[in-house]
């Protein structure tokens, strides 16, 4: 039943509007301060003849009993003020503020019936005046102009005014004065709010002065108030509609327009019907109406904040998706680009392997091919027993060799170091062994100035360094030697490169000539160049070393220096003290601890030999 619906709401809104009210045994005081302006001496103090100024913020209401203060509060910029007072006793309320006067009531709160007591009573909107025209001949300036008592047979409180002797000429009647006046209307329109104490039974039943109030009668309250039969309809709908609103996260953008439009009907509704509301229970019915349709706004408004705050939610989740979707997108591109270049590296680094297979496998058989070219060590050894050769190349191929013959009792043997390492070194290096091979042991050439003049011309002619405008300087440094076993003599010429000989443990350095071997020379045609030599007898003992310059230029030791030209003699006399199948070993050690992790740079080449 409808009815039933809107009387549990009428009662539970009811009964909130009287316990927020209402505190046991204490009067509620609540009212506002206004502020008015009288001069006695330019008329008389009747109410037609002030001016009321308005709301009067920060006055001070004191609240004395027995002539002792024993509450206080102050108004607000509005000008209300509340406060709660103890019942049983008589108290002077005293109010006033900086350039007002100063005014007073007495409050008598002993004849209050005892359940009123025990409820609480309320006295509210009560409307105090204070005059700006502050004087000190004011003659209530101060004094209780009435008291406010309660009447138990009437259940209501009344205003009683005080009648001042010097003032009877002024008014035909007390009531006349402004203060009383306004106060005492306040006053009676309180006559309703303490006749009754309503509250709810636990079984949701109406109970006013001890007497409970069925459903029917609570509907008969509800269906004779004056209010109209659209705001009762409304009424009772608000409070389906508030349910509905509840179910917010249900709702569409099209429900939340239409319970706004909903809510703002039942507001116009409800201001009309405030103009015909004549009983206290009209206005306890309106009082529940609005507290429904501000119920249902706070819930619309919330309505409104979820479905914001998912579009926002939805929109931020699109933006991400899209955002995910792009970058998926972008990753995609980077793995196929990423695969794809992977693919071609790969095939590139298998056709590349191939290559440096091939490449590898050429230098491997240039590195054999190279190696034939060179005496074997057995073969040396029949030229000179007590030799050693410590040859280290930087890579597969060198452009370092070392060449040995013998001639009519004449073994010559050379130490040389190619324009270049590697294949480069390694090509020069052929071309330098087989015109060594056709000048010694073809033309029979020994004489190492001649051999070396004979092998540059060779090597110009050969890479045809004179035709060209710059030429190629492509060549070797070299020294070479021929030992004279008849008259044990040796007679040295070099290219850049020199000779050591250790002789009674004293180390003698030749140095070879300026230029190299190879290479086109601007003031000096190839068959103008000569080189030098010179002739050392020899005893037994003595050793003579040959050498390119990859030992002394090689970078290591503790500092990472290069290993530099006098490190290298002191070597050649430690190698001089030992035992020829002893030297090479030490050679290779030393080179080896000096160059510790640093990468080899050249190819490294040491001859010795001891007569």
């Amino acid at each position: 039943m409808p009815n039933k619906i809107f009387t549990l709401l009428f009662c539970v809104f009811i009964s909130a509007q009287i316990i927020a009210q209402r505190t046991p045994n204490q009067l509620n005081l609540r009212g506002s301060i206004l502020g008015y302006h009288f001069d006695p001496n330019n008329g008389l103090f009747k109410k037609d003849k002030f001016d009321i100024l308005g709301s009067v913020g920060s006055a001070d209401i004191s609240l004395f009993k027995n002539g002792k203060k024993i509450n206080s509060t102050q108004s607000t910029a509005g000008g209300d003020f509340s406060l709660g007072i103890p019942i049983g006793e008589t108290y002077t309320l005293q109010y006033t503020k900086s350039g007002y006067g100063v005014s007073a009531i007495k409050l008598n709160l002993k004849n209050i019936p005892e359940d009123l007591v025990e409820a609480g009573v309320i006295l509210k909107n009560i409307e105090l005046l204070l005059n700006d025209h502050h004087s000190d001949k004011s003659i209530d300036n101060g004094k209780v102009f009435g008291t406010i008592s309660f009447d138990p047979n009437a259940r209501k409180f009344n205003f009683s005014p005080v009648v001042f002797e010097k003032k009877k000429r002024l008014f035909k009647k007390p009531e006349d004065s402004a203060p009383v006046n306004l106060l005492q209307s306040s006053v009676e329109k309180n006559k309703e709010h303490n006749k009754e104490v309503i509250i709810i039974a636990d079984n949701g039943e109406i109970i006013t002065e001890g007497k409970e109030i069925n459903e029917k009668e609570s509907e008969n309250i509800f269906n004779q108030s004056n209010i109209s039969e659209n705001t009762k309809k409304l009424t009772l709908e608000s409070s389906s509609a508030l349910q509905k609103i509840a179910e917010w996260k249900n709702l569409t953008k099209e429900d939340i327009s239409n319970r706004a439009k909903q809510i703002d009907l039942a507001w116009e509704q409800l201001e009309a019907d405030k103009l015909i509301a004549v009983t206290p229970e009209d206005f306890l019915i309106i009082k529940a109406r609005e507290e429904l349709l501000l119920a249902a706004e706070k819930e619309l408004e919330a309505a409104k904040q979820y479905m914001s705050e998912q579009e926002d939610k939805l929109a931020a989740q699109q933006q991400f998706n899209f955002a995910l979707i792009g970058l998926i997108a972008v990753l995609g591109g980077l793995i196929f680009i990423v695969l794809k270049r992977s693919k071609e590296k790969q095939r590139m680094n298998e056709e590349l392997s191939a290559k440096n297979k091939k490449i590898t496998d050429s230098i491997v058989y240039a590195e054999k091919i190279q190696k034939s070219l060179l005496l074997s060590r057995s073969q040396i050894a029949a030229f000179l027993p007590n030799s050693f050769i410590f040859h280290q190349p930087l890579n597969l191929v060198s452009g370092d060799f070392y060449w040995f013959s013998e001639v009519n009792n004449k073994v010559i043997f050379a130490a040389v170091d190619c324009t270049g390492h590697g294949v480069p070194g390694a090509f020069m290096s052929l071309i330098g062994n087989t015109l060594l091979n056709k000048i010694v042991n073809e033309d029979k050439i020994t004489s190492p100035s001649k051999i070396l003049s004979a092998l540059h011309i060779g090597i110009v002619e050969s890479l045809h360094q004179d035709e060209s405008k710059e030429g190629s300087q492509d060549g070797m440094d070299m020294a070479i030697c021929t030992f004279d076993k008849s008259s044990k003599t040796i007679t040295f010429a070099g290219a850049q490169n020199p000779i050591y000989i250790v002789k009674d443990k004293e180390l003698m350095e030749f140095s070879g000539y300026i230029l190299g071997v190879g290479g086109k020379h601007r003031k000096l045609k190839a068959d103008e160049i000569s080189f030098p030599e010179e002739s050392v007898q020899l005893k037994s003992g003595d050793q003579v070393f040959l050498f390119s310059d990859g030992f002394m230029d090689q970078f290591g030791g503790p500092e990472n220096v290069k290993f530099n030209l006098g490190n290298f003699k002191n070597l050649i006399l430690e190698l001089s003290e030992l035992d020829t199948n002893e030297q090479e070993a030490k050679a290779k050690q030393t080179f080896e601890n000096w160059k510790g992790d640093q990468a080899q740079l050249d190819d490294v080449l040491l001859i010795g030999c001891k007569f």
